[in-house]
Parts: structure tokens; sequence; C-alpha cells
């Protein structure tokens, strides 16, 4: 892709997954640094880059709830098991790995945690192609759908297919995200039953 073009790109994408992340927030608790939390779990949605094999890449990561899970449960159980649950998902993860963070906090005190993080990549053509482009073309033509102004794109046609970057990406996404929500839940709730 040429550089403009991969610019716009991830605009639309990083725009598309700001949405993603603000409907979550609306949806569960907000936390800082644009986390939410759904269920007793903090979930995040990191930014999108592009790599070098032109692959669409970002991150989900959920905090592994320890204050919830028994005793006896190890956190590696549970990473593996959610790990095993997403790799069943329609889009499996390129990766992912278990990650111990730690933070300050304002009263100078650290809290460390340990969070289940997925590498999502996608190429260009998982996001649109032309049968996509002829379809919303079509609409747009008929005066059924309007197109968005947006600076320096002067053409239908590239509006078009900017709108469709950000409405794939913001479904693909948001199905990373419940498929991630789900596996915790999952877990959570075999453990829970294991234990009794």
């Amino acid at each position: 892709m040429g550089e403009l073009r991969d610019q716009l790109f991830l605009e639309f994408v990083n725009k598309s997954l700001d949405s993603v992340r603000k409907e979550y927030r609306e949806k569960g608790e907000p936390k800082k640094d644009n986390r939410f939390l759904i269920k007793g779990i903090t979930y995040e949605i990191g930014r999108c880059s592009l790599d070098d094999d032109g692959y669409f890449v970002f991150e989900i990561s959920s905090k592994i709830p320890q204050d919830l899970l028994p005793k006896k449960v190890r956190i590696e159980k549970y990473f593996n098991s959610v790990v095993r649950i997403i790799k069943k998902a329609s889009k499996k993860p390129s990766d992912w790995k278990m990650e111990n963070i730690i933070r300050s906090t304002a009263d100078e005190e650290f809290k460390e945690r340990d969070y289940v993080k997925f590498l999502y990549k996608y190429k260009e053509k998982e996001l649109f192609g032309p049968a996509d482009i002829e379809k919303r073309m079509k609409l747009y033509q008929e005066n059924k759908t309007s197109l968005p102004d947006i600076p320096g794109i002067a053409t239908a046609g590239g509006k078009i297919v900017l709108v469709l970057v950000e409405e794939s990406m913001g479904k693909l996404a948001k199905q990373n995200v419940a498929d991630l929500i789900a596996a915790n839940e999952t877990v959570k709730k075999d453990i829970k039953t294991a234990a009794k």
C-alpha cells in the first residue's frame, strides 16, 4: 500500500476500534486508560498498526481474575483454558501470551496483574473486496445511502472504501472482544463448578 493510503486506512481502522472501545465502556464500567470492566474482568483493546507484511495488527487483552478464582487454581491453568477456547473461534488470533503488568497507583502503591493477550491480524481483503465496493456504490448511486465528508477524499469510491474499512474492522473487533468475554465466562464457570 502507499504511505498516504496506509495512513488513511489506519486512521479509519483506529476510529473503528475507538468506537468498539467506547461501546464496551458504555456497556460495562469504564476504567482508566480506555479499559473497561465487564462481569468482573478488565478488558483492553489496543491501537492498530500496520506490520511489514501489510497486516492490520492490534491486541485485545483481559485481566486474569485472580481474586475471583479459588486459591488452588493457578493462573497458568486459567490462561491455557481461555486460549484453548479462543483458538476455536471463527477468527483465530495469530499469537497469544500471558503478560505480567505492574502499575503504580496514585497513592504510591504498586499493583501487579496478569493478563491474557491476543494478537489479531487482518489483511485488507478481509475488510472489503470488489463486490462490497460495487454493492455500496450501487446503493449510493440509487440515493439509498449517503457518504460522509472525508477531507482529502474527493471520489465516492474512495469514501466507500474507507467506510467499508471502518465498518468491517468494527464488526471483526467487536466479535473478537465478544469471543474473549465468552471464553472468560466459560472458564470462570468451569473452574467454579470443578471447585465444588
